[in-house]
């Protein structure tokens, strides 16, 4: 047994153990309570929704497709109390929570370098919104050329030089194979991705102010939106997902909830109500008359599970280029349409210092 692996010995397995082989690896053993509830109400919503994903009565669920009710906290004086005859697995386990630590770090998680150094990348942006500010602007506009300067010392101060090269390259592969696209959304305050040819709104012109999209103090993170004809985005997803790398590259996921109207109807058919009153319930939960039985416990149950995640889909167009592979910061899903897929949403990778690309579709284009 390697220096990292332990046995976990539940309150139940406890009972057991003087007449298992394994007491010869007491110093290898930890004490273990699963948590899964923070209290026995929270059971019975578990076992709901247990229900529902399975498609069967509660009153008919299995009990191995579902946790077991002592899974809650419980206070440690009664922990010490279980383990009180093995002082030695108290001791392990506690050895072992005292060498753990948890640091959130919310660094920046995006690709860092689009080429090797970020002197160079640098340098490359430089040359691009050059030859762009003599395309759009001509070769003397002072106005132009001192608010690119000024939004490019925030970029290079904020560290984002990457992700405008990168908005860049998609948009240059979308040029290259002549397909038509918008850039919108705040990113069509900067005048350095006018230069770019990432939007084609003059921020001048228009008015638009460069620190609503990036500033120092924006607590939120700034975002690209590009949109594509629906018959052309899938192959731009193609190119990001091959030109950066599976491993590094990922769609958003998202997360639908509960509704209060599929909640009572799909609480009502887990505890067995028939069709007419599941429209009734659905419908008008209020005209339901026996509340003080089962309708009650369900439109209580209902309440309770309002907002509560339902099923996981995928961001309308998100996409995150990370320096380390996605793995590291979760795990992925692939499904139908064939790009893997994080199982969280942009919220959490907001949270954790990702910055995305959406990169949208729309029909009229």
């Amino acid at each position: 047994m390697g220096d990292n692996e332990f046995i976990g010995l539940t309150p139940t397995d406890i009972k057991r153990l003087l007449r298992s082989d394994l007491i010869k690896f007491k110093s290898k053993m930890l004490a273990l309570h699963s948590i899964s509830f923070r209290n026995i109400k929270d059971f019975e919503l578990f076992r709901s929704l247990r229900a529902i994903d399975n498609n069967t009565l509660i009153s008919k669920l299995p009990t191995d497709l579902h946790a077991t009710s002592g899974e809650v906290f419980i206070h440690p004086s009664y922990m010490r109390k279980i383990y009180e005859d093995y002082p030695e697995i108290l001791s392990n386990t506690l050895k072992l929570l005292r060498s753990c630590s948890l640091i959130f770090d919310k660094n920046h998680k995006n690709k860092k370098l689009f080429t090797k150094s970020f002197n160079t990348d640098v340098q490359m942006l430089k040359n691009l919104y050059e030859q762009g500010l003599k395309n759009r602007y001509g070769a003397h506009n002072i106005l132009a050329y001192d608010r690119l300067m000024s939004e490019l010392n925030i970029i290079i101060k904020l560290k984002f030089v990457s992700y405008f090269l990168i908005a860049h390259d998609i948009v240059k592969y979308a040029q290259s194979k002549n397909y038509f696209y918008v850039g919108r959304g705040s990113g069509a305050n900067s005048i350095v991705a006018y230069c770019l040819g990432i939007t084609d709104v003059d921020p001048i012109e228009l008015n638009l102010y460069f620190e609503r999209f990036l500033n120092p103090k924006r607590s939120s993170p700034p975002d690209f939106d590009i949109d594509f004809s629906w018959r052309d985005r899938d192959d731009v997803f193609k190119y990001i997902f091959k030109r950066y790398g599976t491993e590094n590259t990922a769609l958003l996921g998202a997360m639908s909830t509960f509704k209060t109207r599929s909640i009572l109807r799909e609480l009502g058919k887990v505890n067995g109500l028939p069709k007419e009153e599941l429209d009734i319930l659905a419908k008008t939960p209020q005209l339901v008359k026996n509340k003080d039985g089962i309708h009650k416990r369900i439109i209580e149950t209902a309440s309770d599970l309002s907002g509560f995640p339902n099923l996981r889909t995928i961001h309308a167009g998100g996409v995150i280029i990370s320096d380390n592979p996605i793995y590291y910061y979760a795990a992925l899903d692939m499904p139908p349409k064939g790009f893997q897929t994080t199982q969280w949403d942009m919220y959490v990778a907001e949270d954790l210092g990702f910055e995305k690309f959406d990169i949208l579709s729309q029909r009229g284009l």
